[in-house]
């Protein structure tokens, strides 16, 4: 299927290496070029350039940098190198330098023809959903993604916000039998539980106020193909024992419903945190998580793969300008110095809203230090909330979205002050008031919003003991927003 485009350009003056080259430029039908001196890769006018390959005894110690460079005007470029015997340490060392492949004499036909093939599967995997980067942090969860995806194994994968597990989630079900099916992807930490429910199994008409006809949920819109279940670590227990029946079953009962049906799905679920510590917190059910934890995959955070901020910085500013129609070179040194500096805690989500808002405001054509400053809050003095920050919308649509925001916000906050009020164990809506509330006209004293939900935290974690994930599930709230409530209203 590559037998048409395949570019690929050798640096060698061995007769033997040449020879192999050439066979397989005869079997697979690929396009092969070989000089004899390494600056005619850069006077070479190769289209589509996939494969460099660089002989060892012909271009010398420096062929990282050459590679590098030849990278520079070809970014999908993959550099392989044909040399003597290397230790471990040395190969893992190179390819953090961006070697994708290492061979040792003599160079066996067979051998370099697997290597390209399967380099070719893993660009082809990064293309289809999106994944940039070349560390090889990286690279092993590719190689792991091609060796499970065609499997019918239940993955988990582990990491924090931002990393890209939704990415990695989406390349499994391309990369898998499944995958001219449907995919369907579902965040349980952004819905409450009776919502959760409903839209994971279905509901019949009449189930609940609302439900004016059948809905099918996730598990059934996904028949045949893959479920992402994204911070599934956010479930509820009630959830969690739902969600185990139907793995364990097959077997799908909607919300209201009395006929059970057989489903067949491919669970992928993600966790920003640590499910093992979690079951044994108690916080998570331990028949769930082996449920789940077929084959674990954890994608590190950023700041332990700086060896993709450069590659990521490059395909973002190339995104942003086509995105907003701007046209920005590239970035100064000391700018990127700043970025590699950064711990980056929101990973390559918070780089990616960085380089987006830079191109937007850069107004010298290049992405500069002073402008990383002021975005990361360096800059003495810098008030990042007075950004301008780009929307892509009119005047009118822009307050819309803001009225609309406003609306979601308001209906979230009561939505959870109502829970809180009614799951709070034997203490009535009238017990909760303040010992000196303010009296109204009439007599009558009220509370504040905020007063109200301190109290019923407060009352929560007193009838749990202190155990945050019973009193989260005696408010019927996520642990998530009990942590940040508990911080906001100083109850640690």
């Amino acid at each position: 299927m590559y037998s048409k485009t395949l570019q690929l350009l050798a640096v060698t003056t061995d007769t033997t290496i040449s020879h192999v080259l050439h066979a397989l430029e005869d079997r697979e039908g690929w396009s092969v070029v070989i000089f004899e001196e390494p600056a005619r890769v850069f006077s070479a006018t190769v289209d589509d350039l996939r494969f460099l390959l660089l002989d060892e005894a012909t271009v010398g110690a420096n062929y990282i940098s050459l590679g590098k460079r030849a990278r520079k005007r070809h970014p999908a470029l993959d550099l392989m190198v044909v040399g003597g015997p290397k230790s471990d340490e040395v190969r893992l060392s190179e390819r953090r330098n961006g070697v994708d492949g290492y061979f040792e004499r003599p160079l066996d036909q067979k051998t370099l023809a697997a290597a390209i093939n399967h380099r070719l599967d893993i660009t082809q995997l990064k293309a289809g959903a999106g994944i940039v980067g070349r560390s090889p942090a990286i690279e092993e969860i590719l190689e792991a993604v091609l060796q499970v995806a065609p499997t019918e194994v239940p993955i988990l994968i582990e990491g924090e916000s931002g990393t890209g597990k939704d990415v990695i989630a989406q390349a499994i079900h391309q990369a898998s039998r499944r995958r001219e099916k449907p995919y369907v992807a579902i965040n349980c930490a952004s819905l409450a539980e009776g919502v959760l429910e409903s839209e994971l199994f279905g509901h019949e008409r009449g189930a609940f106020t609302g439900a004016v006809g059948q809905r099918p949920g996730v598990f059934e819109r996904a028949t045949g193909g893959t479920i992402f279940l994204d911070e599934v670590g956010e479930m509820s227990a009630n959830m969690q024992v739902r969600l185990l029946r139907v793995l364990e079953s097959g077997e799908v009962l909607r919300v209201g419903g009395i006929k059970s049906f057989h489903v067949d799905v491919r669970v992928v679920a993600a966790t920003n945190r640590s499910l093992s510590r979690a079951v044994v917190d108690g916080a998570f059910r331990q028949d769930l998580y082996y449920r789940l934890k077929g084959i674990s995959l954890y994608l590190p955070p950023l700041r332990e793969r700086k060896e993709d901020i450069r590659v990521l910085i490059d395909y973002f500013v190339r995104e942003a300008n086509k995105k907003h129609r701007r046209q920005i070179k590239g970035i100064d040194n000391d700018a990127l110095k700043r970025i590699m500096d950064n711990p980056w805690p929101g990973n390559v989500r918070e780089l990616r809203n960085l380089i987006d808002t830079v191109v937007v405001l850069s107004t010298t054509g290049r992405i500069t230090s002073s402008q990383i400053d002021s975005q990361l809050g360096d800059v003495p003095g810098a008030d990042r909330s007075l950004l301008p920050v780009p929307l892509n919308l009119t005047k009118d649509e822009a307050e819309r979205e803001m009225i609309y925001g406003s609306i979601l916000a308001l209906h979230r906050d009561v939505r959870e002050i109502l829970a809180m009020l009614r799951t709070v164990p034997g203490r009535p809506v009238e017990a909760m008031r303040e010992v000196h509330p303010e009296p109204l006209s009439d007599g009558h004293a009220v509370r504040d919003l905020a007063s109200l939900q301190r109290s019923a935290i407060a009352e929560a974690l007193r009838a749990s003991n202190g155990n945050r994930r019973k009193a989260a599930e005696l408010l019927g709230i996520s642990e998530r927003t009990l942590y940040r409530k508990i911080k906001e209203f100083g109850l640690l």
